[in-house]
């Protein structure tokens, strides 16, 4: 998880490919960097998530990989975000009402990881059983639609 100066980003991003990093969380960038950093990334067969994210909660896995402070419950449900600002919002909500959640994902800009690649993780998850989404594009719909239905083929195959 990259949390620092968005200048350091490929210096760092560089640095945990060499180390065998295969998946990376990038808080914070700017646009200017995104060719170099995917470049970087492919390179090493890495994956990112983000940048411009709040980054990734998984409480079944005891992780908590993001800007929040606030700790989440364990649930069926898992949340995805292209907003960092509703992510927050949603969060404070769910936490006063002790809501759980199986993974909870800020996608930021998603420069590499989609919505798409997130559904098709979450049809294998045994722990997801629904999924809510806030979204404000999709970069291919078609794709999209695809990924929806393997979710719900694998969480629902007798419908």
């Amino acid at each position: 998880m990259l949390c620092t100066n968005a200048r350091r980003n490929l210096e760092l991003l560089e640095a945990l490919g060499q180390k065998g990093c295969k998946t990376c969380i990038i808080l914070s960038s700017q646009p200017e960097q995104y060719p170099a950093l995917l470049e970087c990334a492919a390179r090493y067969q890495m994956r990112l998530l983000g940048p411009n994210s709040l980054g990734l909660l998984a409480p079944w896995q005891g992780l908590n990989a993001s800007f929040s402070p606030v700790p989440i419950h364990r649930g069926k449900l898992a949340f995805i975000s292209q907003s960092a600002a509703v992510s927050n919002t949603i969060l404070d909500w769910a936490q006063q009402r002790e809501m759980g959640f199986s993974y909870f994902i800020a996608l930021g800009d998603s420069l590499d990881i989609d919505v798409d690649d997130l559904l098709d993780f979450l049809a294998r998850d045994s722990k997801t059983s629904a999924i809510l989404l806030y979204l404000e594009h999709l970069s291919d719909a078609r794709r999209f639609v695809s990924a929806a239905r393997s979710f719900a083929k694998q969480t629902y195959p007798g419908d």
